[in-house]
């Protein structure tokens, strides 16, 4: 899906632990990470590089969305989950979008007891992520 999504604009690069499974609402977590990687595309110029990354770690189940695009101003970072709110008016009419993605991974994550990390600077890129806890993690034999 995030390929067809490129359109080989950028090149996207998956680490995905096929193991790692889950307990929550699917339909929550699918939402939130298609959001994740939908703006990765529709805001990374092309020829840039997005990371997709799904991995355990001691703490729980994180899932990260990276890329090597021009980075978010540290002033608008914490707005990028209010309702609405866009960096770039005239860019976001041009590409779509209703100004709610963030909103919603928010919430999605939140109800998964987790929260949504924003790390970008400026001329490097941006990376959200969001751990989910231990406790989560479906067990193998489950």
């Amino acid at each position: 899906e995030a390929q067809t999504l490129s359109q080989e604009k950028q090149t996207l690069i998956f680490t995905v632990d096929e193991q790692l499974k889950v307990l929550g609402n699917e339909e929550q977590l699918r939402s939130a990470i298609s959001n994740l990687v939908y703006n990765a595309v529709n805001h990374t110029p092309p020829g840039t590089e997005i990371r997709v990354s799904w991995q355990r770690t001691p703490q729980g189940a994180l899932f990260s969305v990276e890329d090597n695009g021009p980075g978010i101003a540290p002033e608008h970072i914490p707005r990028l989950t209010e309702r609405f709110y866009r960096v770039d008016k005239a860019r976001s009419r041009q590409t779509g979008g209703s100004g709610l993605g963030l909103a919603i991974v928010k919430h999605a994550v939140n109800h998964h007891d987790s929260r949504l990390e924003i790390d970008s600077t400026v001329g490097k890129g941006t990376r959200f992520s969001f751990l989910l806890p231990e406790r989560l993690i479906a067990k193998k034999d489950a």
